[in-house]
């Protein structure tokens, strides 16, 4: 019979790793770790999206002219791309710091 959760370390073993200043790991949870999975695509397709768009609108400005027929699409597209950088960021510090 297999048991859910792992065996716990020897309370001595734990008081001298807490001293030291060793935290044990808790494991993410399967619905956390499939949530966390699920963000980290969202937040990278956010990012790459927003610096295609980006790439795409630069080439409409530089075949008009330079002319800038949308500042609103430029914004959007910026915007998509620092909320995909920031959540990202965001992201790896708290799974860092966890």
């Amino acid at each position: 019979m297999k048991k859910s959760q792992p065996e716990r370390k020897p309370l001595r073993q734990r008081v001298a790793d807490r001293k030291r200043g060793i935290k044990e790991v808790v494991p993410l949870s399967e619905r956390m770790e499939k949530f966390y999975k699920y963000l980290n695509l969202f937040f990278t397709t956010c990012q790459y999206l927003g610096l295609v768009m980006l790439l795409f609108s630069l080439g409409t400005i530089v075949t008009n002219e330079f002319m800038i027929d949308s500042w609103d699409l430029i914004v959007v597209y910026c915007a998509m791309f620092i909320i995909g950088r920031a959540g990202l960021t965001i992201m790896s510090t708290i799974l860092k710091f966890k």
